[in-house]
């Protein structure tokens, strides 16, 4: 019997420091790279990941959420797994759930992240210190490299949560409204934020009607000109002066494709329209539903000839654009239990919830579409990922093979630290004690 327990101990401590080498050599190859790329595949973090506030690893190039057991927890509900350019993961740990991409931005380069959920503050003489009380909305940004958060206080009234970088990083879009307990947010404004000096201005009012998030409003590529939606109303608005112009009207069923829709030179946009089921529906028929990706011209709104394959899925995204056409989207599937009403309002366990939601999306693949009817998996995501994000500038350069890595378990909280200590002096015990009672 000691004799069995003693290999067993063994083979566990062996097993443990392979895997931890093994991952540790992953790592170690990513970090080689030339230049930092998109992995081809992620995995789910160890329960206990070391998180960016704690132990930062530096810019990242993808951003997951889920209901992995590295993706939730006790007292950290949410956790968002950030994947370094060097392969290292770590996480950003909410009270609340969270999604990748939605409630949680990455900035084009990866080297931040913005989000509306309280961060502690860090004090000269102290550790970390509660968040300040405040009425005013806020937003976070949050530095990969060290690890500090700075609080952005928005001059207006409501809650406030991030829609799109721009694309050299130092602007922010954020809607501003009152939050609803469950379910999409009503109207509101949208805000442009300059991160270098906390100027706020007003760039839309957004009207009174639920908003769809995922599609609310994309930077052009030279980030003086935002297109957002208001209502069925599809408008530009000058950046700098804040004169806006409705480019058309795309009708009850069509709408901007994301965040990423403008094209590479700036000269189209990125519109889907869904067709199938939009109201009285369950979680099958959400998935059924069919989205067709067109684009219209910037100037003139008029259609431009071609358009992708259709995609099936409770919603889509689009990321961003290569230079040679390549539409990168963000596929979602509903959640077992989402299901919408004769008004077409979807409710998860009689709360209303948003479209791409936590808790109305079971899964999410991340997928490059070609107008000639190509379609390939970008990043390939863990089992129980429901949201994703990438860092743009790897989108704009095409950047999508870079090597993938495995997750450490070090460095690890204390208990783990300790349990992994006393399996190891076990097994050195309980080795000696067979080798003495073989004497």
């Amino acid at each position: 019997m000691l004799r069995t327990l003693a290999a067993f101990a063994v083979t566990v401590c062996v097993v443990g420091l392979l895997v931890a080498l093994a991952a540790y050599g992953s790592t170690f190859r990513v970090a080689d790279q030339d230049r930092a790329s998109a992995p081809e595949e992620v995995f789910e973090p160890f329960g206990w990941q070391a998180n960016v506030r704690d132990d930062p690893a530096g810019p990242a190039t993808v951003l997951f959420s889920g209901d992995g057991w590295g993706t939730r927890g006790a007292t950290y509900r949410g956790k968002v797994a950030v994947v370094g350019e060097n392969g290292v993961y770590r996480t950003l740990r909410y009270k609340v759930d969270v999604a990748a991409g939605e409630d949680v931005l990455l900035s084009p380069d990866g080297g931040a992240v913005a989000d509306a959920y309280p961060h502690p503050v860090a004090q000269a003489s102290a550790s970390a210190q509660p968040t300040p009380a405040s009425d005013e909305p806020v937003i976070w940004i949050t530095d990969l490299t060290s690890g500090k958060s700075v609080r952005i206080a928005i001059p207006a009234s409501g809650t406030a949560r991030p829609i799109a970088w721009s694309p050299d990083g130092r602007k922010l879009l954020v809607q501003v409204a009152p939050a609803p307990e469950h379910g999409p947010w009503t109207g509101g404004e949208l805000d442009l934020i300059d991160l270098a000096s906390g100027a706020v201005s007003r760039l839309a009012d957004l009207g009174t009607q639920p908003v769809h998030r995922a599609q609310l409003a994309a930077f052009s590529p030279d980030g003086k000109r935002v297109a957002v939606q208001v209502g069925d109303a599809l408008q530009i608005v000058d950046a700098e002066t804040r004169i806006s112009r409705t480019l058309v009207r795309l009708g009850p069923d069509r709408r901007l494709a994301g965040i990423g829709a403008w094209s590479a030179d700036g000269n189209r946009i990125a519109v889907v329209t869904l067709s199938g089921c939009s109201k009285s529906c369950t979680d099958e028929a959400l998935d059924d539903r069919i989205w067709q990706l067109d684009e219209v011209n910037a100037q003139t709104g008029a259609p431009v000839a071609g358009s992708f394959d259709r995609l099936t899925g409770s919603s889509v995204r689009v990321l961003g654009q290569f230079f040679d056409g390549t539409v990168a989207v963000v596929r979602y599937r509903a959640n077992d239990d989402v299901s919408s009403d004769s008004a077409g309002t979807l409710t998860v366990d009689g709360d209303e919830v948003e479209e791409t939601g936590y808790r109305a999306v079971s899964s999410a693949e991340l997928l490059g579409l070609t107008s000639s009817g190509d379609q390939r998996t970008l990043v390939s995501l863990p089992p129980g990922a429901r949201h994703v994000d990438v860092a743009a500038d790897l989108i704009d350069g095409n950047r999508f093979d870079g090597r993938s890595s495995r997750p450490m378990p070090w460095p690890a909280p204390f208990w783990v630290n300790t349990a992994a200590v006393g399996v190891a002096l076990l097994a050195i015990w309980l080795a000696y004690r067979v080798r003495r009672l073989a004497r």
